[in-house]
């Protein structure tokens, strides 16, 4: 009996050892060494984002963070109490944000971010008591001028399962708990901006004090982008959209540079650097206007009477017209359709600068669709224009962007014919016509050329924490539009009539000592009652350096619309006003 009992006892003890060894092994072994070490993590700050002088758009400063261990916490409801407390939060907030920001087992969770000072100074007079609870110092992002450039820039935020998954196969260190960029700039240049993180092994005992540094690794910020933005003219922009609906974008013809990129509604990026409030999100997500829509590269509209150069130059290339040619204009044209108003006697130069709609729809007659589409596709509409910026490309066809409808195209999409009378309507940039803002300051920019056309460029170059440059971005040609020089002459002289002519619609942006070329347009949307204001321009004639396109959704005429916002452009950027002195104003021109 006496060695029945010991051989019971025996297997007891050794089914004990099994079950703490190989059942709870891994989860003993994990507790046992947070008990022993701890690491403090120093997050290393985001690169800098510079705009073209240097002056910085965005940055980090540093920041305590509170992490817990929640297995220690469950086990002491004495610790949880005093933590919540401690933080202002109720039980049920802290084990919301367990919850979602948890990754494993005895992994520190994030509870509370950008902690005051004072409550850190509460949380370390505490810390006997707060087993598994730790400060650490961290690097918030910055936004120095709020919403200015915050579609160009993006946003930040905790990343999620799907993200940690994605970069750690990419062979990059994130873990829970991470920032990373979720549009713009931020996300599209994450791994640059991200930086490598640092920190100290500490030995700690059972109650978490420490007995001393096991090693010391300084973290490495992250790279410096310098973007192509001219602040200036971004402020500019910013200040004559104000209490708008729309974009701006100007870039340069020469290079593809972006100078300038402006959407309205905007939003501060500063609300998502840390978690963002309830009430923040559902003002952001409540506006049907989406303000963290990028318009300038997301968002397509038809682009109206601004698309009447593409025509003017098919017409002259395909020769249903030339520089001389010459219709009347009643007001009335093909199929009824209207002009904005009589206007006589009309030249290809006149039929430009004060655009009318009835010589571009007897030019639509003439090529017909087919060609017409070829043509707007040679200026790269319809494509999408490869900027580096996540928001432009969407869906499975990475390469398409906005619509240029032909036969073949109604026939794949609607399973009909085109019919004649669609044509007219195509001609002066309405019925299916569908671009950005950016693709028709593309448009512009090309026509300033004779048809060269460059990739749009947000970044000019990337610096590592040393100041080296370690990329500096060229310009990179896309394409030739299949015109004439004889053409593009043709149209800018028309589209320097718009300006300076008489009768001439874009005469809000004729600048003093500046040759400035431009074409108004008003897209009607059925859905509304007011039609879209669009201007185009570009500036100087002879050695263009900025190209502008603007929308103001339901802004009525684009002289008065949208013209005044490329005008303040314009000004800053020739010098002739400082930021500072722009102020939204009316601008009383008549016309299209």
């Amino acid at each position: 009996m006496l060695a029945i009992l010991c051989i019971a006892l025996f297997f007891i003890l050794v089914a004990r050892l099994w079950y703490l060894q190989i059942a709870l092994g891994s989860s003993l072994l994990a507790e046992s060494e947070i008990n022993r070490t701890r690491l403090v993590r120093t997050r290393a700050p985001r690169g800098l984002i510079l705009d073209r002088k240097g002056r910085v758009l965005a940055t980090s400063r540093p920041q305590f963070v509170v992490l817990a261990v929640p297995e220690k916490l469950q086990e002491d409801p004495e610790a949880l109490a005093t933590l919540c407390n401690t933080l202002d939060l109720t039980g049920e907030e802290l084990q919301a944000i367990i919850s979602r920001e948890r990754a494993a087992e005895f992994a520190p969770v994030r509870v509370a971010i950008d902690v005051p000072l004072d409550v850190v100074a509460k949380l370390m007079e505490r810390r006997p008591i707060l087993p598994g609870v730790s400060v650490e110092l961290d690097q918030l992002r910055s936004y120095p001028d709020g919403p200015l450039a915050a579609h160009i820039l993006g946003y930040i935020g905790e990343v999620n399962r799907e993200q940690l998954e994605a970069l750690r196969e990419q062979g990059y260190n994130y873990r829970p708990g991470d920032y990373v960029g979720k549009s713009g700039i931020e996300k599209q240049y994450e791994t640059l901006l991200h930086g490598k993180d640092g920190g100290q092994v500490l030995e700690v005992d059972a109650r978490g004090r420490t007995r001393r540094i096991l090693g010391n690794q300084p973290p490495v910020p992250g790279s410096t982008l310098t973007l192509t933005i001219n602040k200036d003219l971004q402020i500019a922009a910013n200040r004559m959209m104000e209490g708008k609906t729309g974009a701006a974008a100007a870039v340069n013809p020469q290079t593809g540079e972006v100078l300038a990129m402006v959407s309205k509604p905007d939003f501060d990026p500063n609300i998502f650097v840390k978690r963002v409030k309830a009430s923040d999100w559902k003002k952001i997500t409540g506006n049907k206007a989406n303000p963290l829509q990028n318009r300038a590269v997301a968002n397509k509209y038809p682009p109206g009477s601004t698309f009447k150069p593409v025509t003017a130059t098919a017409a002259l290339e395909y020769k249903v017209a030339t520089p001389s040619t010459n219709l009347s204009c009643s007001g009335v044209g093909l199929f009824g359709k209207r002009c904005w108003r009589r206007h006589g006697h009309v030249t290809f130069t006149t039929a430009i600068s004060q655009s009318c709609n009835v010589f571009f729809y007897e030019m639509g007659r003439r090529m017909g669709v087919n060609k017409l589409a070829k043509m707007a596709r040679g200026y790269g509409l319809s494509y999408a224009t490869g900027i580096d910026l996540p928001e432009e490309v969407s869906g499975p066809d990475q390469k398409r962007k906005g619509t240029i409808p032909d036969e073949q195209w109604k026939w794949e999409r609607y399973h009909d014919k085109w019919y004649p009378g669609e044509t007219p309507s195509v001609a002066i940039g309405q019925g299916y016509v569908q671009v950005t803002p950016l693709q028709m300051a593309l448009v512009s920019a090309a026509v300033s050329t004779s048809g060269k056309m460059y990739r749009p460029q947000m970044v000019r170059e990337i610096r590592d924490p040393r100041g080296k440059v370690i990329q500096r971005f060229e310009r990179d040609f896309t394409r030739q539009v299949p015109a004439s020089q004889e053409t593009f002459d043709a149209v800018r002289y028309g589209m320097r009539q718009t300006v300076i002519g008489p009768g001439g619609t874009g005469r809000a942006v004729n600048l003093e000592g500046v040759a400035v070329a431009g074409k108004t347009g008003s897209a009607e949307d059925p859905p509304r009652h007011r039609p879209h204001a669009w201007f185009i321009c570009y500036a100087p004639i002879d050695n263009p350096e900025i190209a502008i396109a603007v929308i103001s959704e339901q802004g009525g005429h684009g002289s008065t619309g949208a013209a005044p916002v490329a005008r303040a452009i314009l000004d800053v950027y020739f010098g002739k006003k400082k930021p500072s002195e722009i102020k939204p104003a009316v601008v009383r021109v008549t016309g299209d």
